[in-house]
């Protein structure tokens, strides 16, 4: 036994010295340039590199396989052939200009396995590195807003996966000869200087503007764009301004039973100095439109307050339900366009009884899931929001508050996609919301909002029911010239055919589905895409076990375009 012990002992002390003839030197991950890094976005290359030392010459060469993990520990790249001389010192290896969007799959960390292999040893060493996928969406001015009046004016957007971002504003849609071209150092938005050195770069009022922004990564290579918008400043010569509130939002009688209508009466004002005329204001409860929403203001004067009431109805299983109310006008001041007001079932009209209470990010990030869904959660993988807070909330008044910026009552600010392995960060955004008095919204993301209840007899709109579409999802239509139309609007009313000039408009229509349950129909607006229009739209679904036969439908009016249309639907269904 002796013996044997002695011959096994020798053999692990022979393989010990045998592994020590191929050692690691490092993995790497390069640019384009060759500058190692560890954050990438998904248009970018890459450069693999690994290197090992060898103590004694082999006859035979060193072989070396690369690999890529992607964040699902599936392999999405796998490369072997490369060899070097197996004489002793070092040797190494690498593969340049892979294509990350050959093997990018969602935004995450990704592996570099190398591996190397000479005679029987194998050496395997590892490098990881971010990917991020960049976007840019433009926030604010809104596309074709005119007679802006912001002292100083910030341009502001979301993006993610660019290390800065460059913003160009000319005078013309081609950005050719641009006024003013500036780069930050990776923030979401811009302030434009209020005395810039050059004459050219001062905004002249009245004048039509145009502006862009473009991702850097660290080479600044340019690795995202954004559409154009359009934009232009007020006069400073006028001295008319143009702004209309909502300054209050109170119970018209106290609310002793919660399963019955509750009366609100929404407080008016305009307090800029031009009578201001149509303006829709609009009221819900938990997300769900008041009966009589909305509501017309024929006109009203400055100085002049107007009363609205309102009848709405907390909604059923709901504990809590937060009631908005906004004045449906881009004016000179958006930020107090909209007043909130949270109602609880168990403790009447809440008035900041609860401590002030900072949300973690999990508590925030898991009740935004929740509502957005499966399909939504499973895209933003890779993704969140630095931070989202609510002073005096719990967990149900966020559920009420999100359950307002899904339906388009309110809005986040100054909210960004972030990548937190990039390194780098898109600004320091955050999104407040309020429990009680004013919303935090005060930037749209466009011009042309509709996203209250839609009413028959609204000009340029008709709404209602029809037979349900064979598809069970729902279906988009652009309608361009009055035969058309006329055929149309005989399969779904025995009315007469509204008149549309189709010179200049055209009718936008969302019907839906077969298995929707749609009660009705939202359009959130029109935007500009790289292959012509797109329509945002979501449903309104009927409660639950309610029955639904008719197809809900609505049809809008929009400035002509002959640019190809795009539908796309925003909610989630259930």
């Amino acid at each position: 036994m002796k013996t044997l012990a002695a011959i096994f002992l020798a053999g692990a002390l022979a393989a010990s010295a045998a592994a020590q003839n191929l050692t690691a030197q490092g993995a790497s991950v390069a640019d384009a340039s060759g500058a190692e890094r560890a954050t990438f976005s998904s248009a970018e290359s890459v450069t693999l590199r690994q290197k090992v030392s060898i103590a004694a010459t082999s006859p035979n060469p060193v072989s070396f396989t690369f690999k890529i993990i992607a964040p699902s520990g599936a392999a999405v790249f796998s490369h072997t052939g490369n060899s070097a001389p197996g004489t002793s010192g070092g040797a190494q290896s690498q593969l340049a200009g892979i294509s990350i969007p050959s093997f990018y799959t969602i935004p995450g960390l990704y592996t570099f396995k190398a591996v190397a292999v000479l005679d029987a040893e194998t050496v395997t060493q590892q490098a990881t590195f971010m990917i991020s996928s960049p976007n840019i969406t433009l926030i604010y001015p809104p596309n074709g807003v005119r007679g802006l009046s912001d002292d100083p004016l910030i341009f502001r957007w979301t993006a993610s996966g660019a290390s800065r971002y460059r913003i160009t504003v000319a005078d013309n849609a081609g950005l050719y000869n641009a006024a003013h071209v500036a780069v930050n150092s990776g923030e979401a938005l811009y302030s434009y200087p209020a005395n810039p050195s050059q004459p050219r770069e001062q905004l002249v009022p009245d004048q039509v503007y145009y502006w862009r922004v473009e991702g850097l990564d660290a080479s600044n290579n340019a690795i995202s764009e954004s559409n154009t918008y359009s934009f232009s400043r007020k006069s400073q010569a006028t001295s008319q301004s143009r702004n209309v509130a909502i300054t209050a939002l109170d119970l018209g009688s106290p609310a002793l039973d919660y399963e019955k209508p509750l009366n609100f009466k929404a407080v008016l004002s305009n307090t800029g100095s031009t009578t201001e005329s149509n303006i829709s204001v609009k009221m819900s409860l938990g997300g769900i439109p008041a009966q009589d929403s909305p509501k017309q203001v024929i006109t009203i004067a400055p100085g002049e307050k107007r009363e609205i009431p309102f009848t709405a109805f907390m909604p059923a299983g709901q504990d809590e339900g937060l009631a908005v109310a906004c004045a449906d006008l881009f004016d000179d001041n958006m930020t107090d366009n909209c007043k909130t007001r949270l109602l609880s079932k168990n403790s009447g009209d809440v008035t900041q009884t609860k401590p002030p209470k900072k949300l973690s990010y999990d508590e925030m990030f898991q009740e935004i899931l929740k509502r957005l869904g499966p399909d939504a959660a499973k895209a933003l993988e890779g993704y969140t929001f630095e931070s989202l807070t609510c002073a005096g909330c719990s967990q149900d008044d966020l559920a009420a508050i999100i359950s307002a910026l899904i339906s388009g009552e309110a809005q986040l600010v100054n909210a960004s996609v972030l990548d937190l392995g990039a390194g780098t960060s898109a600004g320091q955004p955050q999104a407040a919301a309020s429990s009680s008095g004013e919303t935090a919204a005060a930037e749209p993301v466009e011009t042309n909002l509709d996203i209250a209840e839609i009413k028959d007899g609204t000009p340029g709109e008709w709404t209602g029911f029809t037979e349900p579409l064979k598809a069970r999802g729902g279906s988009g239509l652009v309608i361009r010239d009055r035969k058309e139309w006329k055929k149309f609007w005989k399969t779904i009313s025995a009315e007469e055919v509204p008149d549309v000039d189709f010179g200049a408009k055209m009718v936008v229509g969302i019907i839906a589905g077969k298995g929707d349950r749609a009660e009705s129909v939202r359009i959130l607006g029109q935007r500009k895409t790289d292959d012509g229009i797109a329509f945002d739209y979501y449903f309104i679904e009927a409660p639950a076990g309610e029955k639904v036969d008719l197809s809900a439908y609505l049809l809008k009016l929009y400035d002509r375009s002959e640019e190809k249309a795009e539908f796309k639907r925003l909610d989630v269904k259930k």
